[in-house]
């Protein structure tokens, strides 16, 4: 690289008021954009302790109901927290998904889903508390900007402002020969001058992620922080190539801009809007009608179900209830029958969510083998995956929830067919299962 051509350049850029003024005010959005993902992470990580400090005070309550010997809230006196029933409904249970370190560096699906959860025994992984859709251009409208998003598809065009006149310019004004008598591999004088501006880009993208990373987590995510800074700068490089071939083929400013703009486009554009109406018209958009089905049409018609019908179901979910100390009285006891069942409720609802995750599945697969031809969604999912903002993190975050809710049911409807009493001992042994 010739120092000479790169302190020209320099020099340039700073006399250039369109291409200093392009660069300061996307630096500035993308500190906005950091600056946003912070205001949301400290709104989660606030919500959180607050959720934690309610369920810890709920907690402290029923155990001073067993210290003080007492059955419940004075104003419900038909309550009996020595019911399992009634002890394991008022102890709360949250699943939180606590917010990376990275956040601020990718906002991701974070504002389609929620991050925490409160289960209970009629709870599902696709509550309405669940579910929230909004895409990345309502995020723009609404003021939340994504880093992320900047990056993958703003920045191609500030590096299209600062380099579409390089060698194009020279032509314009009919002195190129000039250049090329004075330099004469011009090849090489296009590609220093092109490198200023990938070098200035590189640094300042670079040190914003890398300070956001250390600021947040210091040295225990370094993986994940060199992973974005790779991604980044593989990213950059790859459009910093395509634009110097451009610049060395271009026949004046016009035409290469024209052309670097048509890349743009067709990368950050056309093939991404292209293979998600592909998808879309492959795969439909779920409106979660077999979902929908269990949760009205089907849940009434269990309840319609008699005790002894609805306890063989029972026994086919948990057979070691066949095994309890109710099971074993001549008469079913209908409270405890119909008090088990969000057992059954629960197990309709996994194999709705387990048809309703295969499809996304279908259509995450369809996606992925685009990749080789749509890399700009190939570099978004990776980047939410480094920050923990992806499809898949939310998966496990909803696999996490139906383990939880299945775990209180469990635990509910064996209790119950056992007829254990609760004391404050045995309550502890609750809280294990419900908040592990």
């Amino acid at each position: 690289m010739s120092l000479s051509v790169f302190l020209f350049e320099f020099k340039h850029f700073i006399r250039s008021k369109a291409k200093l003024f392009s660069y300061l005010f996307f630096m500035l959005l993308c500190v906005f954009s950091i600056y946003n993902g912070f205001e949301i992470m400290h709104k989660q990580i606030d919500s959180i302790i607050d959720i934690q400090q309610k369920q810890k005070k709920e907690v402290l309550q029923l155990v001073e109901w067993f210290d003080k010997q007492e059955k419940g809230p004075e104003d419900k006196p038909w309550v009996n927290i020595e019911n399992p029933y009634w002890s394991i409904r008022y102890t709360p249970s949250y699943i939180i998904k606590e917010p990376s370190s990275l956040f601020p560096l990718g906002i991701g699906q974070s504002e389609q889903f929620a991050f925490y959860k409160k289960v209970t025994r009629w709870s599902s992984t696709y509550d309405t508390d669940m579910v929230e859709e909004i895409s990345n251009y309502e995020r723009l409208i609404n003021g939340n900007i994504d880093f992320s998003f900047l990056i993958i598809f703003l920045l191609p065009i500030l590096l299209i402002i600062l380099t579409y006149n390089i060698n194009g310019l020279e032509k314009d004004l009919k002195f190129h020969k000039l250049i090329s008598v004075q330099n004469k591999r011009i090849n090489r004088w296009i590609f220093n001058r092109l490198s200023f501006y990938v070098f200035l880009l590189l640094v300042s993208i670079n040190s914003l992620i890398l300070g956001v990373g250390l600021f947040n987590s210091g040295f225990s995510n370094i993986s994940s922080i060199l992973r974005l800074i790779l991604i980044s700068n593989l990213y950059i490089i790859s459009f910093s190539l395509i634009f110097y071939y451009l610049n060395n083929k271009g026949k004046s400013s016009s035409s290469i801009a024209f052309k670097m703009i048509s890349v743009w486009l067709l990368f950050c554009v056309i093939i991404p809007g292209s293979v998600h109406q592909y998808v879309s018209f492959k795969y439909p958009v779920n409106y979660m009608t077999d979902f929908l089905d269990v949760n009205r049409k089907e849940k009434y018609e269990v309840f319609k179900l008699e005790d002894f019908d609805l306890y063989n179901i029972l026994i086919d979910i948990y057979p070691n209830i066949e095994y309890t100390k109710k099971s074993q009285d001549k008469q079913l006891d209908s409270p405890t029958v119909r008090r088990s069942i969000s057992v059954i409720i629960d197990q309709m609802n996994i194999y709705a969510v387990n048809y309703i995750e295969k499809q996304n599945e279908e259509k995450n697969k369809l996606i992925r083998l685009s990749y080789f031809f749509n890399p700009i969604s190939y570099v978004q999912n990776i980047w939410n995956s480094c920050t923990s903002t992806d499809y898949n993190a939310y998966r496990d975050f909803r696999i996490e929830i139906q383990e939880s809710i299945s775990e209180r049911n469990k635990l509910l409807v064996l209790e119950l067919w056992k007829d254990n009493k609760v004391d404050k001992e045995k309550y502890k042994m609750y809280l294990e299962v419900l908040n592990n």
